[in-house]
């Protein structure tokens, strides 16, 4: 499971404790998607997370969405970019950190055969791709999403890792397990009372072999 962080969803200390809670229950991965704090601010807040995890005894892979002065400056586990981003720092050059991750946005089919030529033609290692929508979320209301078949249809064309996101639920992860290697959620941990819970009901339902 891969958790989005989004502060506007809870309180600080809620914000906090969900992803030292996320941590102790196994979730690997934290991409850190705060893109409207400038720089700064999104410093502090890596600190105050990397504080709270040592406090409590227990870890987690911090991927940070966007920002290429923290990738650059900090022990982070890799760095997650819009795909236009991701192609506008090929274009000018930039060398990413080879013993860090990357990981993609991408929202088509189209989008996932032309990452297949950038990876070979630009000797570039892709680690895992994010396809959303997948459901309806209010993070993206009025938008249609772009269903199941969206893995479906991606799954026979890359063999970098498919990430499903945008509205994955408890009560619906049992629909892409067959299509995708893992999921990302935000809202149903950072608003649940129980993030222990919510996370064991995502696990029973995760039953890929």
């Amino acid at each position: 499971m891969y958790l989005i962080s989004n502060r506007n969803l809870c309180s600080k200390e809620k914000y906090i404790k969900t992803i030292v809670e996320a941590a102790k229950n196994n979730v690997e991965y934290l991409i850190l998607r705060e893109k409207d704090l400038e720089y700064e601010d999104l410093e502090k807040l890596y600190n105050e997370i990397m504080l709270a995890l040592k406090e409590n005894n227990t870890d987690i892979n911090i991927i940070v969405n966007s920002s290429v002065k923290l990738y650059e400056n900090y022990p982070v586990y890799g760095i997650h970019l819009p795909y236009n981003l991701f192609k506008d720092l090929l274009s000018k050059g930039y060398e990413f950190d080879r013993t860090k991750k990357i990981g993609l946005s991408l929202h088509s089919t189209a989008e996932v055969i032309e990452l297949n030529k950038i990876i070979e033609s630009k000797n570039v290692n892709i680690d895992y791709i994010t396809l959303s929508h997948i459901f309806e979320t209010k993070c993206k209301e009025g938008l249609k999403p772009r269903g199941v078949e969206l893995l479906k249809n991606s799954r026979g064309l890359t063999e970098v890792k498919i990430v499903a996101l945008g509205g994955i639920l408890p009560q619906n992860v049992d629909e892409i397990v067959d299509y995708c290697d893992d999921y990302a959620v935000m809202s149903t941990l950072f608003k649940s009372s129980d993030v222990k819970e919510t996370i064991e009901d995502y696990n029973k339902n995760w039953n890929k072999l």
